[in-house]
């Protein structure tokens, strides 16, 4: 046998004091021969979410000739995309000055830890992974590397996953965002924009910038390339994006969860 089984009559003739302090699903496990189970606590800390290093580094290709191919271009932003409609603008009048709005309710209090955990953060120099990348990229004459850098976040859902824009870091050649998050696996979307040069210097690609009108019209206008790229990638891994005029280079590396030792990270997505 294995153990005592109790009937609804065995526990129906138990105290009524007893009955009181266990739940219906400990007397429904006891009278099925079950061990009851502790339910959680109430006020159990909600599980925060992984979090990531994220390193980039983008570079320029000296020897991309834009007379080869064709190649989607945006002179400066000029005439890229059509106009939106103006917004109608508010309309105020007396009986809406000075009249109070819904108050809305305070945000939930969070723990600390939680908001460590979803807070995002630039890389120090020092913490920078990628150096000997960067320093052979360098090395070569056919490449100009134009920015090195990385950022700490967490590993959230599509909808809920931070967007970072280059500009925090203050870069404006390449200029774009970066997304990472987590469908089952992690994922990267990538969408930066390189200009060839400033306006009336020569491109690193060695094309001349384009000229638009004639004698005192002409304006001198440099195109931009635009990379867009999503793709599901491992972390710890080196993945390279290509574009003729420009590459990335970027890793992902699990962060280790606090208090964790040195081989306990996590484990590669």
């Amino acid at each position: 046998m294995n153990g005592p089984r109790y009937t609804s009559h065995m526990i129906s003739r138990a105290p009524q004091k007893w009955l009181a302090a266990v739940s219906a699903a400990t007397v429904a496990a006891l009278a099925a021969g079950q061990a009851p189970q502790t339910p959680p606590a109430a006020d159990a800390a909600p599980a925060l979410p992984p979090r990531y290093e994220v390193e980039i580094i983008v570079f320029a290709n000296r020897r991309f000739d834009p007379t080869e191919e064709r190649f989607d271009v945006t002179l400066n932003g000029l005439g890229a995309e059509p106009l939106a409609p103006l917004a109608a603008p508010p309309v105020f009048d007396e009986t809406t000055l000075g009249q109070p709005g819904p108050r809305a309710a305070p945000p939930p209090a969070l723990d600390s830890a939680l908001l460590d955990a979803l807070r995002v953060r630039p890389l120090r120099p020092e913490e920078l992974r990628l150096g000997n990348e960067y320093r052979k990229l360098a090395a070569i004459s056919a490449y100009a590397p134009l920015l090195h850098a990385g950022w700490v976040q967490p590993g959230l859902p599509e909808g809920e996953a931070p967007v970072f824009d280059l500009a925090t870091l203050g870069v404006w050649n390449p200029r774009g965002t970066v997304r990472v998050h987590l469908i089952q696996f992690l994922h990267i979307t990538l969408d930066l924009t390189y200009e060839a040069a400033a306006r009336g210097a020569t491109p690193l690609g060695g094309a001349p910038p384009l000229t638009v009108g004639d004698g005192l019209d002409e304006l001198s206008v440099v195109p931009r390339y635009r990379l867009t790229a999503t793709r599901r990638v491992r972390s710890g891994e080196l993945h390279y994006f290509d574009h003729p005029a420009f590459g990335v280079l970027v890793r992902i590396t699990p962060v280790p969860a606090p208090g964790a030792n040195s081989s306990g990270r996590r484990p590669a997505a």
